[in-house]
């Protein structure tokens, strides 16, 4: 009975071999290899849309506050203030409590009339609203109000960034004030980067 079945079983066995292979061998005569482009880095393809294209949009201009010296109160665990200038989004600032200040020395005069405040922009930051006022100053001691404290709402749809436009204003200074976050994974003000544009 033994040698029965182990006959029965190398009979199915063969039978499902052959069988695959006429498979493979049909499936051989309809493939077509194409060749890849040359490409140095990863590219979307055209049919594909860009998440970015429904990003606010930024000033084309410079960021004067990338790499500038920038100061704060106390921050959260590792989330320092010099993330906040990095160029990078995947780093972060996450103050300690509120009202939570950043002040940047723009090393020069200029006349800025955007601040720009980014959160990174994966999805898995939900959606929050930060209450946020700039003011400039040309000395580093006097600040005026460039724009009053207002609620802004951060989306990763719309790149989880939003745009502070005010009247242009002379300035060797900016303060930027964080005074509410309705995220509730945090107690403090959140900013992976902070830009500042003429």
């Amino acid at each position: 009975m033994k040698r029965l079945f182990c006959l029965i079983f190398a009979l199915l066995l063969a039978a499902t071999c052959l069988a695959f292979g006429e498979e493979t061998d049909a499936i051989e005569t309809i493939v077509t290899i194409v060749t890849a482009p040359d490409q140095t880095k990863a590219e979307r393809p055209p049919c594909f849309p860009d998440p970015a294209d429904d990003y606010i949009p930024l000033p084309e201009g410079e960021n004067l506050a990338l790499g500038k010296p920038v100061l704060s109160g106390a921050h959260t665990d590792v989330y320092v203030i010099k993330n906040v200038n990095d160029g990078k989004t995947d780093t972060y600032w996450e103050s300690k409590g509120f009202p939570a200040e950043t002040v940047f020395d723009l090393q020069g005069t200029f006349s800025v009339s955007t601040v720009a405040v980014c959160l990174n922009p994966s999805s898995v930051w939900e959606p929050r609203i930060q209450e946020i006022a700039v003011m400039v100053s040309l000395d580093g001691e006097t600040f005026t109000q460039a724009a009053a404290p207002e609620k802004y709402s951060f989306d990763a749809a719309t790149g989880n960034r939003v745009r502070i436009d005010f009247d242009a204003a002379q300035t060797a200074f900016v303060k930027v004030i964080f005074t509410l976050n309705s995220s509730s994974r945090t107690g403090g003000a959140q900013a992976a980067e902070i830009c500042i544009f003429e």
